[in-house]
């Protein structure tokens, strides 16, 4: 079954899955920021710096599951496996979305 995600966040998923820090961080604003494992990263070359370490930690890749619309933008599960205990796992990213870019993605389980 085919999940219907807001263009930008297909090409989120699609960069993280190529481990390409740079097109990660060209998903988000200027400004934009992330929230993952009790970090904030704001801005592209911090969010580039963190897709780079996460890549290099986990050689993560992300399987969406299903995605839910929200007033803020919307909130995809996915199915995340790597280099890491427990793995696969199911993770939550809220997308909060302005004038088609990721303002924040808040990553949780």
């Amino acid at each position: 079954m085919a999940i219907n995600l807001p263009a930008v966040v297909a090409a989120y998923f699609q960069a993280e899955n190529a481990h390409d820090a740079a097109a990660v961080a060209q998903c988000f604003s200027a400004d934009g920021e992330v929230r993952d494992e009790h970090h904030v990263h704001r801005g592209h070359a911090a969010i580039t710096e963190w897709k780079r370490a996460s890549s290099d930690k986990y050689a993560a890749t992300v399987e969406p599951l299903a995605c839910t619309v929200t007033a803020e933008g919307c909130v995809a599960k996915g199915e995340v496996s790597g280099n890491f205990p427990g793995s696969p796992v199911l993770l939550d990213f809220a997308f909060n979305i302005d004038a088609a870019k990721i303002t924040v993605l808040e990553i949780t389980s």
